[in-house]
């Protein structure tokens, strides 16, 4: 957008003359009345604020009072946000649409948001600021699930279970706006319905449990008389995290007490039906997450995608009772590798990797590496049965810097906020390019580099190394700008990457001196590490406890007791569930005693084999690294041991495959083993 030279001049948007600008000259004895352009039809004064610049609307408002309200009018926004959607292609949030349901005020604060953005992204700009734009102050420990809502409303929940409604538009955030005590569970997801009297709120808990509340919530900057309140108007149990709707369907990825059982649930009357696995699939697989797009829901499991038929979902429930029936995907196909870290659908596919219609697009993360899924239908046809499904793209759009502890992306897939250990970005999605490098001394020719981090805004963190994020507790609006994180000591860090006025200062809460726990929902901390020789009493090198078979012990309760306890932040169900991505239930059952007799000053790796629902897996970790694999189904700790002992070499040494896992939760376990350690010493 160009600068005005004057503000008191409007840009001349044509080489012929136009009345309408000329009223914003001066010394003109033949131009009519200023006050005549206030007079003109308000479809009038639409087509002309479609060629004035927005920051030239702007300052009008504040040179010529006259035309306050023609700067403010609902037409006026409405048209401008069309004019730059449609050809500047900014981003815009789905629970701003209809434009004609959204207020002026909404509008208007959208459109300059969006438009500054698309520069900043357009330009390359990168800012990194030193500290946040806003703070929420909650109890020690207490933050576990946060979500925005309308690019204002945070929903955030605490430890005891308490869910929390704040409003962002205010200068100071002192107390929640409402709040609801009446959850059972954490919130592992949440569903949003534009409704014409505010916000239908689906969440979904660990404990199998569903809320739905409706809260009238004013848009952004938009005054209107209103006290919200999360007032429960539905509840039913036996599902959990909940993922997309389509209509009255409402899909769950848990049901029925069991982690794995993905199903479809008719909100009416309550008759469900299983999304059963594909021929040759892992069943041990966790469903991700799960979208609808042209009458076929798209279900992303750890290592498989599979598409199962609407009509054969509807046909099911119509058929179906309360005990829910099953039903087969038409296709399923296997990604280029596992989809491991906070895996998300877009509800559009973004403009640059021009994707055929009917496309859908996924996000996830693979170490650092920011990465979009594009599956496409291969031939067009009105039955999605014959339209075959393929990965058409698999393209790195972004990365980030440091231990992630969590990522979420926009629901357009556009931009997506990175919590780190040391700080908090916003970057935009874009197949990475070649861009060109002015060398740091300002000298020599300009080198070709690549631009990976694609980073808008960085806000560096308060207390490096003493606070701690919390784990996937991070929210976004990517139209709006406004990126939101908890940390362990209770803080909530408001980052706004186009704020409109300049952030009022606030004070924050000293620490207490003392590391956060790193994740409430663990809440058993262990007293050591295997690395660390803890073990109790003397040890005889010559007769290790528990030893079966040479340099092979299963006493694993007798050296390590945390390690086997469901509660136990880095025992081995975290270790599974957070790293693998299986559920339980998970033991720890034989493992090399050379651990123990590590070299002073060495640390050594841990080998063990783990039994995971009857399946066992050999697993190696060590400070930096972990493998895992898994051996052939069938496959006994009996069968290992022997094995072990050079009785059946061959039963129990098969492996299955080499399972790819989730780094991101063993580097997070890291970072606050090395504070934990330093504080210990």
């Amino acid at each position: 957008m160009s600068r005005p030279s004057s503000s008191a001049q409007t840009t001349q948007v044509a080489p012929h003359r136009n009345p309408a600008i000329d009223l914003f000259r001066s010394g003109r004895s033949d131009s009519p009345s200023p006050t005549a352009f206030a007079k003109l039809p308000p479809e009038v004064i639409v087509k002309i604020f479609l060629h004035v610049e927005i920051r030239d609307i702007l300052s009008i408002r504040q040179t010529c009072r006259h035309l306050l309200a023609q700067t403010k009018l609902h037409k006026v926004w409405i048209g401008i946000a069309s004019k730059l959607r449609k050809e500047k292609g900014l981003v815009w949030p789905s629970w701003a649409l209809p434009l004609t349901a959204i207020p002026a005020s909404t509008l208007e604060d959208l459109v300059v948001r969006a438009s500054r953005l698309s520069w900043m992204v357009n330009e390359h700009e990168t800012e990194t600021r030193k500290g946040f734009e806003g703070v929420i102050q909650r109890p020690w420990d207490s933050p576990v699930w946060l979500h925005l809502v309308r690019g204002r409303w945070l929903l955030l929940q605490l430890s005891d279970y308490t869910l929390e409604l704040w409003d962002l538009d205010l200068t100071e955030y002192t107390y929640p706006v409402a709040t609801y005590a009446g959850l059972e569970g954490f919130v592992n997801g949440v569903l949003l319905a534009e409704r014409t009297n505010g916000v239908e709120i689906t969440l979904s808990t660990t404990l199998f449990h569903a809320y739905k509340f409706a809260p009238d919530l004013p848009f952004r900057q938009e005054v209107r008389a209103v006290s919200p309140a999360l007032t429960l108007i539905d509840s039913f149990h036996g599902y959990s995290s909940v993922k997309t709707r389509q209509g009255r369907l409402l899909a769950f990825a848990e049901s029925a007490g069991d982690p794995l059982r993905a199903c479809i649930l008719d909100e009416s009357t309550r008759y469900s039906v299983e999304l059963a696995f594909g021929i040759h699939v892992f069943e041990c697989q966790r469903t991700l997450d799960i979208c609808t797009r042209d009458e076929v829901f798209f279900v992303a499991r750890h290592r498989n995608l599979e598409l199962y038929m609407s009509s054969d979902v509807k046909r099911a429930l119509e058929t179906g009772g309360t005990t829910a029936c099953a039903i087969s995907p038409f296709q399923t196909f296997s990604y280029p590798g596992d989809i491991l870290h906070s895996p998300q659908f877009h509800i559009t596919t973004p403009v640059y990797f021009d994707a055929p219609e009917g496309s859908v697009t996924m996000a996830h993360f693979f170490e650092d590496e920011w990465q979009a899924i594009v599956v496409s239908p291969q031939r067009p046809s009105s039955s999605p049965q014959h339209r075959d499904y393929k990965i058409e793209d698999v393209a790195a759009i972004g990365s980030g810097v440091g231990t992630i502890y969590g990522i979420r992306t926009g629901e357009n897939g556009y931009r997506c906020t990175v919590l780190c250990d040391h700080r908090l970005t916003l970057h935009y999605g874009k197949p990475w390019d070649t861009i060109q490098c002015v060398p740091e001394n300002g000298e020599g020719f300009p080198e070709r580099g690549r631009d990976r981090t694609h980073t808008l805004v960085s806000w560096e963190m308060p207390d490096f190394g003493v606070d701690l994020p919390r784990p996937e507790c991070v929210a976004i609006d990517e139209a709006v700008g406004i990126c939101v994180a908890a940390m362990g000591s209770g803080r909530i860090w408001i980052g706004d990457a186009v704020p409109r006025v300049k952030p009022k200062p606030f004070d924050v809460v000293p620490l207490l001196g003392r590391t956060p726990h790193p994740d409430p929902l663990w809440p058993l901390l262990p007293p050591s590490y295997f690395w660390d020789t803890f073990y109790p009493g003397p040890l005889s090198e010559s007769d290790p406890v528990g030893e079966v078979a040479p340099g092979w012990s299963t006493a694993v309760d007798h050296y390590w007791p945390w390690r086997n306890n469901p509660k136990a932040y880095g025992g081995i169900l975290w270790f599974v569930e957070h790293f693998m991505g299986i559920p339980g239930p998970a033991r720890s059952c034989l493992f090399s005693t050379k651990t123990l007799f590590n070299t002073p000053g060495v640390l050594p790796s841990l080998e063990e084999f783990v039994d995971v629902n009857g399946r066992i897996f050999r697993i190696t970790t060590s400070v930096e690294w972990v493998d895992a694999y898994r051996l052939i189904d069938g496959t006994t700790i009996e069968d290992v041991i022997d094995c072990l002992k050079g009785n059946r070499p061959s039963r129990g040494t098969r492996y299955d495959q080499d399972w790819m896992s989730d780094y991101m939760p063993v580097y997070q376990h890291m970072n606050w083993y090395r504070i934990f350690r330093h504080l210990k010493s």
